[in-house]
């Protein structure tokens, strides 16, 4: 085993021609490395003859430099077991200089952006059930089928060899795949030349506005709405307004009335389930907003996060398959489609938008993750990825069920809410009385771990995801949220 150490032959400078003994050189560039925090206290120092090797001297050389610094207090030896930085040694106070861990402050010497994005951690705890805001059950996804994938893709070199071309380009496997795959399911029929993959939807969003956005251009997004979309717009130098959400999706006269008053450069809308509120934009408001982008010549970004799972009925189309005219890019996610640790997601939308896409992810990632992208379009090829989309939409719907009737049960005079049509969670108020705040903290007490995505403090609503949780991990949950009701209502 090769052990991995400081490169001390470069650290320990000596000079030849110096009147001081080399073993004392030696010694007081240890000094030097050991008060500037370079070598850390309690670190193991290489054997004498180790660093003899390395610095190409004698071995009584090394002893001697060992020695002194014993005498000195800086080290200590430990029978059998070497030499070690001593961890009681009392650092000098340099200026800029750490003793050990990490070398750079809490709070950056150089100025920052004005405008950095603020998020809370993701979990703020952990425990033997974690709740998100919507996300697959990652035990029910085919990683055996995509382990086979990688195994065949990496038995031939000339797939190995392919590894070196990016995402980039014009055509690829899984761009091809998509494309059969989104006209047979959404309708939405495109070429190759229209489809970019992405890592993830998250980055389709900040590519759309890097590739559209000028400062100051007004961009309208949902009011509650997906936060992170409009971090990412404004990070851009967006100014973006909300437009209120019901029961029905977007107030598309809201936009209308904001047009009149404004010069709107697009409109960031979730049609198939509303993040966070699971609402469905009706069909009446989609011909609506289509005909105002038209009207007013803006462009509309339509994030399809799990277009896949629906119950109650088929669908509606994505208003990327109506005849808009190029106004509409698509985003969509096949992370949802798999497990949210599969960053694949993919932007369709005209050949000249694509093709900057292309050119500003190069400035950030120069290719993705081309034998993945390969394995996963296998698995689409093959049949493996629908078999697993039809048994995961028939799980998924089993537990929402499984979950409203627990809410029916324990906090049906606690809560409001709704159905939802698909997706994988469902959207929750609390009655005044009860602070979802508190339930949540209530939650972790209980060794309920939760995602800093499902509490909606300004809406005193809970966003619960279903899709991840099977039948026990649901009750426990919602017993959980009884027990914190009871206990802080």
């Amino acid at each position: 085993m090769v052990v991995q150490m400081l490169p001390y032959q470069t650290l320990i400078s000596i000079d030849p021609s110096s009147k001081r003994a080399v073993y004392e050189q030696i010694a007081m560039c240890l000094v030097n490395l050991i008060n500037s925090g370079t070598i850390p206290a309690g670190t193991k120092l290489p054997s004498s003859r180790m660093l003899a090797d390395l610095l190409q001297l004698h071995r009584k050389t090394i002893v001697s430099a060992y020695e002194e610094l014993i005498i000195q207090g800086w080290i200590i030896s430990k029978n059998k077991s070497g030499y070690y930085v001593n961890s009681d040694i009392l650092i000098a106070d340099i200026p800029n200089k750490t003793v050990s861990g990490p070398r750079y402050p809490g709070k950056s010497p150089v100025s920052l952006k004005n405008r950095i994005p603020q998020f809370a951690d993701n979990v703020e705890s952990f425990g033997d059930i974690f709740i998100d805001d919507g996300l697959p059950d990652s035990r029910m996804a085919p990683y055996k089928a995509l382990l086979r994938e990688f195994k065949s893709l990496t038995d031939r070199d000339y797939q190995l060899r392919g590894a070196n071309y990016g995402s980039a380009y014009k055509s690829s496997r899984l761009k091809d795949t998509l494309v059969s795959h989104l006209a047979g399911t959404r309708g939405i029929n495109h070429s190759v030349s229209n489809i970019f993959i992405t890592n993830g939807a998250q980055m389709g969003i900040y590519l759309l506005g890097k590739a559209l956005i000028n400062a100051g251009d007004v961009y309208l997004v949902g009011s509650p709405g997906y936060r992170i979309a409009t971090l990412s717009l404004e990070a851009n130098g967006a100014r973006v307004i909300e437009i209120p959400v019901d029961d029905y999706g977007i107030d598309v006269e809201k936009i209308a009335e904001v047009c009149e008053q404004v010069h709107v450069r697009g409109v960031y809308v979730i049609p198939h389930h509303h993040y966070p509120t699971t609402v469905t934009l009706s069909p009446e408001r989609r011909i609506r907003l289509l005909s105002l982008a038209h009207t007013y010549n803006f462009v509309i970004i339509e994030d399809d996060y799990d277009y896949d799972f629906h119950y109650s009925s088929a669908p509606y189309l994505p208003m990327a398959s109506y005849n808009h005219g190029g106004r509409v890019i698509y985003i969509g996610s096949l992370s949802k489609c798999f497990s949210s640790s599969l960053r694949l997601g993919f932007i369709v939308g005209p050949d000249d938008l694509i093709n900057a896409i292309a050119a500003i992810r190069k400035t950030i990632d120069i290719r993705g993750d081309v034998l993945m992208e390969h394995a996963v379009a296998a698995l689409f090829e093959n049949g493996e990825m629908q078999r697993h989309l039809r048994k995961s939409a028939k799980t998924y719907k089993e537990r929402r069920d499984y979950m409203c009737m627990q809410l029916d049960t324990y906090l049906r005079h606690y809560v409001s809410y709704q159905v939802p049509s698909g997706g994988m969670a469902v959207w929750m108020n609390f009655n005044s009385n009860y602070d979802v705040g508190r339930i949540v903290s209530s939650l972790k007490k209980q060794g309920i771990a939760c995602s800093s995505n499902i509490l909606f403090s300004d809406l005193n609503g809970l966003r619960l995801g279903f899709a991840s949780l099977n039948f026990e991990e649901i009750d426990r949950s919602i017993n959980a949220i009884n027990t914190a009701v009871q206990q802080y209502g």
